[in-house]
This record gives C-alpha cells, sequence and structure tokens, in this order.
C-alpha cells in the first residue's frame, strides 16, 4: 500500500497565487492612495502657510502707507535730501519714481504697473509675464533721535520750513526726532529650485551700505507666488469718500500723483501656485483676481488665490 505524498496540488498553488496577487494589488492600491493624499495634504499646507506670509507682508506693509510724520504730499515733494540717489534707482523715464525727491521731478510715493508694460521701473528685469509690481514709499511710525539713527537706513526730517531725507552722518540738531523712511519694490521673477523652475515674491529695498552710499537690495521673499493684482479705492470729489475701484491698468499719472484723485485703500490679490506637480491632479480652474482673470493651462499643479484689502489710514492730499 503506498502513502499519500505531502505538497500543494497545482488547484491549490493556482488559488494561492491568485489571492496573493489580490493581496499585493490591494497594498499597491492602498499605497498609491495613501501616497496621493500625502502629496495633497503637503501641497494644502505649503500653499497655506506661504499664503499666509504673503498676506502678512502685504497688510503690513500697506497698513500705514500715506504716513509722513504729519507732512502733506505737497510738504514732501519740496523736501530735499541730503543723501545722493542710489546709482540703479527704481525710475521710470518722464515721471522719477527714485527713492527721493527731485528738483522739478514728481516723486510718487506709492505706484504699480503690470510687468513688461511700458510703466515698469528701471530697477526691475525678468518679471513674471502676466503679473503686476507694486512699489512703496513712507516713513515709519517709530520716531528715533540722532544717537538712535541705524547707519544702513535712511531717515525722514518732517520741518515746517522744508522736510529733508537725511542718513546718519547728517547734521542734526541733538533731540530732533526724525523717522525711518522706506522705499520697496514688491514683484514676481521665476527662478530654479530642486523641482524646476518657480515663480517668486521678490523685494528690492533702499539700503544705505557700509560705505555710506545709496543702494537698492534684493532678496527672496515667499516661494509660489505667482500672480499678484492691485485695485484702487479712489476719492474722485476730495470728499474724503470713495468714489471708485480702479485696476492697475486703468490708473493715470494724475491718480498716481494724486492730483485728480486721493487714494484711499487698496485691494490686493494674490495667486499662489505648489511648487511639485502632482500628476494625479489636472488644473483648469479659471481665477478670478478682482478684474482680472486668470484660467489655469490645464497643468498638474495646485493654486491657492487669497485676497485682501487696506484702508489708508494716514492719506494725505497734495494740497494740504
Amino acid at each position: 500500500m503506498t502513502g499519500k505524498q505531502g505538497g500543494f496540488s497545482l488547484i491549490e498553488l493556482m488559488i494561492a497565487s491568485t489571492l496573493a496577487l489580490l493581496l499585493l494589488a490591494l497594498m499597491l492600491t492602498a499605497f498609491s492612495s495613501l501616497s496621493a493624499a500625502s502629496t495633497q495634504s503637503r501641497q494644502l499646507a505649503f500653499l497655506q502657510q506661504n499664503g499666509q506670509l504673503v498676506m502678512n507682508l502685504l497688510y503690513n506693509e500697506f497698513e500705514n502707507s500715506g504716513f509722513w510724520a504729519g507732512q502733506s504730499l505737497a510738504q514732501v515733494r519740496q523736501s530735499s535730501s541730503q543723501a545722493a540717489p542710489p546709482a540703479a534707482d527704481c525710475r521710470l523715464p518722464g515721471m522719477t519714481h527714485g527713492s527721493f525727491p527731485l528738483t522739478n521731478e514728481p516723486f510718487l510715493t506709492l505706484y504699480a504697473a503690470a510687468a513688461g508694460s511700458s510703466g515698469q521701473l528701471s530697477c526691475l528685469s525678468n518679471l513674471a509675464n502676466g503679473t503686476e509690481f507694486i512699489q512703496l514709499k513712507r516713513t515709519l511710525g517709530l520716531a528715533v533721535t540722532p544717537d538712535e539713527m541705524r547707519a544702513n537706513r535712511y531717515y525722514f526730517w518732517p520741518q515746517w520750513q522744508q522736510a529733508q531725507f537725511v542718513d546718519r552722518d547728517s547734521a542734526i540738531p541733538a533731540q530732533t526726532l526724525l523717522f525711518p523712511y522706506q522705499h520697496l519694490v514688491l514683484y514676481i521673477q521665476w527662478q530654479q529650485h530642486s523641482t524646476g523652475s518657480i515663480p517668486v515674491l521678490m523685494r528690492k529695498r533702499l539700503v544705505r551700505t557700509a560705505g555710506g552710499q545709496a543702494s537698492i537690495s534684493t532678496d527672496s521673499v515667499v516661494d509660489g507666488v505667482e500672480r499678484l493684482h492691485f485695485e484702487f479705492l479712489l476719492d474722485l470729489d476730495q470728499d474724503g469718500l470713495p468714489d471708485a475701484i480702479v485696476p492697475t491698468a486703468d490708473m493715470t499719472s494724475g491718480y498716481w500723483l494724486q492730483q485728480d484723485a486721493r487714494i484711499l485703500g487698496v485691494r490686493f490679490f494674490v495667486l499662489l501656485r505648489a511648487l511639485e506637480p502632482d500628476m494625479r491632479y489636472q488644473n483648469q480652474r479659471l481665477y478670478q483676481l478682482g478684474s482680472q482673470q486668470f484660467a489655469a493651462p490645464g497643468d498638474h499643479y495646485r493654486r491657492l488665490l487669497l485676497s485682501g484689502a487696506v484702508n489708508f489710514s494716514f492719506a494725505s492730499t497734495a494740497e494740504e
């Protein structure tokens, strides 16, 4: 009598192989879903975090726009400077947007334009297409005395005869109150990154070098900012009440000089883009940035649209 041999039959092996393949497929599906969820969560967290950074930056910069230590715009434009302007200053032919006022030339404290337009400042290059930049000039609210002045900054000295822009080496009487002066430009530029080319919010600032010369510094601020758009709240009849909301493209030189209107505030729109694509995701959304629209080109990048508004509490007219 022959005994039974141990082992699996062919049918049993086929059943076991089928179950193993099903289990492997389930594991791969679960891993793929987990990976997709992880990528989505990571990108959304990035967009939320960087969105908060850029919104805080814009709110902080716009909050005290128009503050000139009690001086009107007319007085600011008639002020003098003890400092020479930077060699590569931010200017526009026909309309001076330089760091300090110049005799018989306009001095704009707020200005914006589209990248690549005829209104682009001389200090800007390689800007991202389809977006806007903005230039801000203002004084900060914390007054200092001459012995508290920092070597790398410029200051505004309000005087009833004639205000002046000064630095730490200027001849200033003791106990004089001075206000830190800020001149900056915010714009978007594409830069190379480990994940490819990415949009970056950039900033140019007026600084004073160790040698005492004025200079325009450049630094990266926030990654992933793809679009900026601005709309300005105008008082057209000088009664202190808003009459119109005007996008950057429709702002005139008379508006910027605040001769034809008073700028009471700004609305801003920020579109952020993830740094890396997600091949499981296709973006065909239409984003409404105020009066502008941006249609995602069907790529694989997630985006986040944010908006905000700031009223200029210290806005003043040119005639005051």
